[in-house]
Order: structure tokens, then sequence, then C-alpha cells
């Protein structure tokens, strides 16, 4: 098959050209904006009780689990003057917002809820729930935030909050792909061309990239027309797809032109090229896919992300690598070295072309021997070293993605670690309790309940539809008509 291939290269270079051009357009023009389509969440079990609350609250109450917190800001203090009125402002318009299901605020009540005002009293938060799951409620933050976060009469108001948190990691996770790939992109060009010698020969590798990055991301927008998608998924689809692209094209290359150096034409170096190297990035692309199809088996679509963008990925990397890349050999003929820096830098210096070197007394031949005939002491070398790398896993904390993995500037971050330091309780760490079940519940069945709830350890507060709860006493009533009824019937 892959000899066929080579001859189909050889025999029709042009239009195979013409179809990859096209082919990576239309990729180009639909993949691009995939990161807009594609969700910074996929942490849960959809079948966890979490994840059926979540469900819960859609469908009855018309609210998904993901928050807004709003930091009100004044150093005269939130409990008087412009800082109230901004305050109250902001969770009237937050009330009246489509994108709200309810809202809470040290105003609310007569005495607010501990936890909502600053343990100096110069800051407050106010927190909504949003409406939508974990691709719209973060769109609907943002449109919020730049709406009412804003400074005036010496009152801040910054936005934070898990909605804004996962807004603000989409945005973040698409600059830090762009700044990547200006970086990644000319350092390994800068390498490839140190290896060729050739500014053609280092540019092909980059351009097989870039085909697999394109396609991949065309593929991860499909996708996410179906179902979810991590906007994870585009770390490994840069990372991989270049990696893979230029260890592959670089396969061929390299035997291309060790074939060429041994004497044949450049027709039977291409059908050999294929039939050995060729084979060998078809082996190597199979087994990278068949070890990230079992990521597909986890029910998290963040783990599941990575195997859709890794396959994805793998497949075009190997599919330019042995059709575009040849193909692109055969265009060049004699031109592959041209605009070689070596050759240019050797005349400008007057040093003589250098001879080419026996394989037999190449370093890495001569390393491979040394292996072979050492291979029992260099393998335990080789386990020692991995296993002294491996002793910090030991040591690991699992963790939660929260706003910590947000730049210190970014406003989510900035509020969180306020409200870690000046705040005795964090609104992060806010649980939100569903009863599936209302028949013959009474308000009194509630503040019960709720109360009960608030003497739970680590437990600092309980904010119920009827008012505030600490330590099995209501500190306060809401003002507002409570509405804890779903929305439809249960």
């Amino acid at each position: 098959m892959l000899s066929k291939m080579a001859r189909i290269s050889l025999a029709a270079p042009r239009r195979i050209i013409a179809t990859a051009i096209l082919v990576m357009a239309g990729a180009a023009i639909f993949g691009i904006p995939a990161a807009t389509s594609l969700a910074p969440g996929g942490f849960v079990d959809p079948a966890s009780e979490s994840a059926r609350a979540a469900t819960v609250l859609a469908e009855k109450f018309h609210r998904g689990d993901m928050e807004m917190v709003l930091l009100v800001n004044s150093d005269s203090g939130v409990q008087d003057g412009p800082a109230r009125v901004i305050g109250t402002d902001i969770t009237r318009q937050l009330a009246e917002s489509p994108f709200v299901a309810q809202v809470a605020s040290p105003w609310d009540t007569p005495r607010p809820a501990p936890g909502m005002v600053s343990t100096d009293g110069k800051s407050a938060i106010i927190v909504a729930a949003l409406k939508g799951n974990e691709s719209s409620a973060p769109a609907h933050a943002q449109a919020l935030a730049e709406r009412l976060a804003q400074h005036r009469d010496g009152v801040t108001v910054q936005a934070g909050g898990a909605a804004m948190v996962y807004a603000q990691v989409n945005q973040q996770t698409q600059k830090d792909l762009l700044r990547m790939e200006f970086i990644a992109i000319p350092v390994s060009f800068v390498a490839l061309v140190w290896v060729f010698g050739g500014l053609l020969a280092a540019a092909l590798p980059v351009a097989v990239g870039g085909f697999a990055i394109l396609g991949s991301l065309a593929v991860l927008r499909g996708i996410a027309l179906v179902t979810d998608v991590s906007i994870f998924a585009l770390n490994v689809t840069v990372a991989l797809g270049m990696a893979l692209a230029i260890d592959y094209t670089l396969l061929i290359v390299s035997r291309y032109r060790d074939e060429l150096a041994d004497g044949r034409d450049r027709d039977d170096a291409l059908v050999r090229t294929m039939t050995t190297a060729g084979r060998t990035v078809l082996f190597s692309a199979m087994t990278v896919a068949l070890s990230l199809v079992a990521m597909v088996a986890f029910p998290m679509y963040f783990l599941k992300s990575f195997a859709y963008a890794g396959i994805a990925v793998v497949v075009f990397s190997a599919l330019a690598a042995v059709v575009v890349a040849p193909t692109v050999l055969v265009l060049l003929g004699d031109r592959l070295d041209a605009l070689n820096v070596r050759q240019l830098g050797r005349r400008l210096s007057g040093r003589p072309e250098p001879t080419r070197q026996p394989i037999a007394q190449s370093f890495w031949y001569r390393t491979a021997k040394f292996v072979m005939r050492h291979a029992i002491p260099v393998g335990l070398a080789i386990i020692t070293l991995l296993i002294a790398l491996g002793i910090p896993f030991l040591g690991i904390k699992w963790g939660y993605p929260d706003d910590r993995v947000l730049p210190s500037s970014a406003s989510a971050r900035m509020v969180s670690d306020r409200i870690r330091s000046d705040f005795t309780s964090n609104s992060a760490t806010r649980v939100t309790i569903v009863i599936p079940d209302t028949a013959g519940l009474t308000t009194s069945d509630l503040d019960t309940y709720a109360a009960q709830l608030s003497q739970v350890p680590e437990v600092a507060a309980v904010s119920a539809p009827t008012g505030a709860f600490v330590a099995g006493r209501l500190t306060g009533r809401r003002r507002r008509q409570p509405a804890w009824q779903p929305a439809a019937p249960t």
C-alpha cells in the first residue's frame, strides 16, 4: 500500500498538493473558531450525585450550578454610603437580569449572612446563581461583568466566582495557545534548520504540523456540534500536533536523504522511504492512537476530549507525513537542500565541504552499539533514573481546578484571593443543596432543615430561601418573599 501511495505521489504531485491546500483552507475556515465552541468544564461524572442535583436545578428552577460573585469594595465601608447604594443597585439589576435565577447580598436581610462582608467591613460580596450550563453560564457572567464591574464614586466592583473563572480560563487558554505558537514554531524551525541545514527542508515539518493542527481543530469543532468538548483539548492539539508532525516528517525526510546518498534515483528513493520510514510512521501513529482510545471510556468529557484531540492529531499527522510530505519531496526534487545555511556559512568562511561520515562512525550508531553490549547496566540505570524522577509524585495532592489556574491579574483570581484573605468564609466553597421532592414541605420544615445543616462541622453558614442560619440559629429573614418552590411541579 505504501509503495502504491509513493507512486501516486510521483504520478500526480500537483493534484495532491492542490487537494491538500484546499483541505487545509477548509479546515482553517471551519476549525480556527473552534475555541468559541468548546467548554472549560467537564470535570464531573454526569451520573454523580452532584450532576443529578445540577440537572434538577436546571429543569425545575431554570438555573445552573454556577455562580457569579461580585466584590464591592469601598474604603469608607459597605454598610452605608455609596457602597450600599451601588451594591443595592447591582443586586436589583442582577435580580432583573434574564441570566440570573437568584441573588444573595449582604443588603437582603437586616443582618448580613456571615462571610458576605469582610472582616474589616470595607468589602462585601454579591452572589448570583446563573442560568445555563458550563457553556452558557460563563458567557452570561462575562456579559454581566462588562456591565456591572466598574469603578465609580470611590467604589470598586470586580467580578469573580466559578462562572467568571470558566469565562476567563477560556480567554486565557486562547491567549496562551497563541503565545505558545509564537514561541514554539520559530524555535522548532531554528532547531530544524540546525538539523537539516536547508531552510526548505526545515520548513516542511513545520508546514505538516500546521496541516495536522488545522485538521484537528476542524474535527474538534465538528465533535462540539454533537457533544461537549473541553477547551483544554486545544493544548493537546497544538503541542502534540506539532511534535508528531515534526517527528514523522523528520523521519521521512531523513530516510529519503539517506536513500539518495546511497546512490538511488529520486523515484526509487521515495518508494523505499515509504516502505520503511512510512511504515514506521503508521505503526507509531497506530500505537499512540490506541493508547488514547482508553480515555473515551471515562464519563467526564474533560478526559474524553483529550482522546478526541489526540486521535485527530495522530491521524492528521500521519496522513500528512505519508501523503503530503512525500509529494512535496517530489515537487522540490534537487531543491530540497536549497537555501542551505550550512553551505552559505562554509562559503563565507572558506571552509571545505565535509565528507559524508560512514554510519558506523556516527555518534548514534556507536551509542546504540554500546547500549546493546551493556543492556543490563544501561537498563538498570534508566530504571533508577525514572524512579528518582517519579519520587515527587508520591507527595502529589489532587485538587479541583479553580481560580488559581489563572494569572494573578485576572479579576476572578483577584476576587477569590481577596475572599480567602479578608472574609471568614469562601463563596467558592458554597454547596447548593437540592430537595427534589417538596410535597408537603412547609416554611417551618425548611427552617428546621437549614438550621440542622448550619450545625454540620465545617459549615460556616446556610443561606436558605427563607433566611440565613449560623450554628443552628436564624440570623435574619430575607426582605423579599421567599421563592424556593421550583418553577415546575415536582
